[in-house]
C-alpha cells in the first residue's frame, strides 16, 4: 500500500459516514483522491455508499449546496411543463376530468407515482402545479377514507376531490382527533 498523507489518513480514520462526510468537506484533496480514499474506507470499516450519501444528504453544507439555485429551477420547470397554453386550451376540471384522474393518480408498491407530474400535466393539458393541488387532495382524501374506515370508490375520492384544499385540510384534522 503506498503511503498516505496526513489527510488522507484523517479520512480513513473516520468512525461513522457523518465523520467521514465532515473531514471530506474540511479537506483539501481533489475529488479523484478522496474518490479513492472513500473506497478504501468503505472496504476498512463496510459501510456503503448509500450510507455516505445518506450522510451527505443530512449534513448541513451539502444540503444548502443542493438547494441554492433551486427557486430558479423550479421556475425554469415550471416554464417547460407548462402545457395549458396560458389561458386557452387549460384543462377544464369537469367530472369526467377528475375521475380519470382518479384512475391514472396511481402508485407503485414502492409508493413512487406511476406518472411523473409533468407526464400528468401534459395529458391533462394543464401545469404542474394544478396536478400537485389535485395530488395533495388525493392524498388527503385517501387518509380522511382511511380514518373513517371506507373503501375509496372512484364516487366517494370524486366527492371528496370536489371540496377545496382548505376544508380537505380541516376535515384530515377532524377525522385525526377521531381515531384517538
Amino acid at each position: 500500500m503506498e503511503k498516505l498523507s496526513t489527510q488522507e489518513l484523517k479520512l480513513l480514520q473516520s468512525k461513522s459516514p457523518e465523520q467521514y462526510i465532515e473531514n471530506s468537506i474540511k479537506s483539501r484533496l481533489p475529488s479523484g483522491r478522496k474518490a479513492y480514499i472513500a473506497r478504501l474506507w468503505m472496504e476498512k470499516t463496510g459501510y456503503s455508499v448509500d450510507d455516505i450519501q445518506r450522510a451527505r444528504n443530512r449534513n448541513p453544507y451539502w444540503k444548502e449546496k443542493k438547494m441554492s439555485g433551486s427557486p430558479e429551477r423550479n421556475y425554469q420547470r415550471r416554464l417547460e411543463h407548462d402545457y395549458s397554453r396560458g389561458r386557452t386550451g387549460a384543462a377544464i376540471w369537469d367530472e369526467e376530468t377528475i375521475k380519470e384522474f382518479i384512475s391514472l393518480n396511481r402508485k407503485d408498491r414502492k409508493g413512487n407515482y406511476v406518472k411523473k407530474d409533468f407526464e400528468l400535466a401534459k395529458y391533462f393539458k394543464s401545469t404542474i402545479a394544478s396536478i400537485q393541488h389535485y395530488r395533495r387532495k388525493h392524498n388527503m382524501t385517501l387518509k380522511i377514507l382511511e380514518a373513517a374506515r371506507e373503501t375509496p370508490t372512484v364516487k366517494n375520492v370524486y366527492e371528496y376531490l370536489c371540496m377545496s384544499e382548505q376544508i380537505l385540510r380541516v376535515t384530515l384534522k377532524q377525522s385525526g382527533r377521531k381515531k384517538r
